[in-house]
């Protein structure tokens, strides 16, 4: 940007040089001290007095030393107009140089001056765009407001970024700002300088930041709209959501009482035929044939089946209901309680000839449970491994004291249970069984089981290779 204080014009530094060069001329009548010298000899020569000879030596001295003193100023007005020729080059270098365009008008807004900058902005030469009206290339609007935006510079020094379009000779129109400054206080002798600068790219810069603004701001609204729809349909579904909860917690409650209810009401006339099996068994209204034994046998073996079921739908029920598990944990022989198992389901194992084991690697060790718990487990998890064990198959219960764990361990050689379906099989009323074969069972133990360890603070776990076989682990704490 070009320095807006007054600067010396073209017609200054023209005015000033045809000042050095007509001092630097001398006057039509002058003669030289030389031409004086050679003509003391003829005036040395006539017939004067003593004292006008002295006199006119001492006016050629006089003349000589003023010769002197005009050649040196004459010298140093030669130095004068040099320095000033060069500082007008340079100030027309530095005029030209300039990146913006800078410009000197008059009041009216005729160019005085331009730079090159000028020239390619408004597309003509910048010799021909002195004595060319400045507002002649800007827009109309702007053209109205030029003599206002100069009577603004009554008050103030300088005018700042004044923006508007200019229409170049050729090409299309272009965005710029302006600055003018005036050089002088008196109104209609004043110069005006203006720098305009070119602001198409910034111009087109802010509209695409506005485009930007504009698209978010849309953004943002519809945002907002579907974020409000969305909260509504939250709403919604919440509402949805405790509904749903609550016809299901009452029907949760209705099929718990109606469980409850089924099971007591089962329990009664199975205690009656309870009671009939073993007034057979004693023989007290006469003795059996074998093959009415063996009748017999089958139907105490459904009666242990449905008392088992009832049981566990009464045990699910009970929990499900939300009613807490009493758990009454103290130092347990795990050895002890494992070995009654065989005695248990003895009568299990033989009608599909199955080959039961157990170990344990220390039969001191003791587990912090409910004894009562820890054995329906086992026998729970027994029963399942007798269940989907075929014929011939065996099952092994194991024990081994871990770190700070006991884990009782399952191990059977039945139709396995598919990877995804491990975690399902401790869901309630879930039977992972073959194709065509029938369902026995309610699908409760296992569910019952995992309940009842996590109760006693222990695990229970189950991995399994498909047509070979599951191993279920029940871990509990040490004492």
């Amino acid at each position: 940007m070009m320095d807006p204080r007054p600067q010396p014009t073209p017609d200054d530094l023209r005015e000033s040089s045809r000042s050095v060069r007509d001092a630097d001329r001398p006057p039509e009548n002058w003669r030289t001290t030389t031409e004086i010298a050679d003509a003391v000899p003829e005036i040395a020569d006539a017939p004067t007095r003593g004292s006008g000879r002295e006199d006119l030596l001492a006016t050629i001295e006089e003349l000589r030393l003023a010769d002197e003193e005009l050649r040196m100023q004459s010298e140093a007005l030669t130095a004068s107009r040099d320095a000033l020729n060069e500082e007008r080059t340079r100030f027309r270098e530095m005029f030209d140089f300039a990146p913006d365009a800078y410009l000197i008008t008059d009041l009216y807004g005729t160019i005085r001056d331009a730079n090159v900058a000028a020239s390619r902005m408004l597309g003509v030469e910048s010799r021909s765009l002195v004595g060319k009206a400045l507002p002649s290339f800007f827009e109309q609007s702007a053209r109205k407001q030029f003599p206002h935006q100069l009577d603004q510079l009554c008050d103030q020094n300088r005018l700042d970024d004044w923006e508007m379009w200019l229409q170049p000779r050729h090409g299309t129109r272009i965005a710029v700002a302006a600055s003018v400054a005036r050089s002088s206080r008196n109104y209609l002798a004043a110069e005006y300088r203006w720098i305009i600068r070119d602001c198409t790219k910034r111009r087109a810069a802010d509209e695409e930041i506005r485009e930007v603004i504009r698209q978010l701001e849309a953004r943002i609204a519809l945002g907002t709209v579907h974020l409000a729809a969305a909260y509504r349909a939250k709403e919604d579904l919440l509402v949805s959501e405790r509904k749903a909860r609550r016809e299901a917690e009452a029907a949760n409650s209705a099929k718990s009482d109606f469980l409850a209810l089924l099971s007591h009401e089962f329990r009664t006339p199975l205690q009656a035929i309870f009671g009939y099996t073993e007034m057979l068994e004693r023989e007290i209204h006469g003795p059996l044939t074998d093959l009415q034994r063996g009748d017999l046998r089958r139907i105490q073996l459904s009666q242990q089946h449905l008392l088992g079921l009832i049981t566990g739908i009464l045990d699910f029920a009970r929990i499900d209901s939300g009613h807490g598990i009493e758990v009454h944990p103290e130092p347990t022989s795990v050895d002890e309680i494992l070995l009654r198992m065989e005695g248990m389901i003895g009568s299990q194992l033989e009608p599909k000839d199955l080959e039961y084991n157990y170990r344990c690697d220390n039969s001191a060790v003791v587990a912090q449970a409910d004894a009562a718990m820890l054995q329906q487990i086992v026998l729970n998890l027994l029963a399942n491994a007798i269940k989907f064990t075929p014929f011939g198959g065996s099952i092994t219960l194991e024990c081994k004291s871990e770190d700070d764990t006991v884990a009782i361990r399952v191990i059977d050689t039945g139709i396995g249970i598919p990877g995804d379906k491990i975690e399902a099989v401790f869901q309630p009323f879930v039977q992972i069984r073959e194709r065509n074969a029938l369902s026995n069972g309610t699908g409760l133990g296992l569910a019952i089981s995992r309940t009842l360890a996590n109760a006693m603070g222990g695990s229970l776990t189950a991995t399994s290779n498909l047509g070979k076989g599951s191993i279920f682990t029940l871990r509990l704490r040490k004492t």
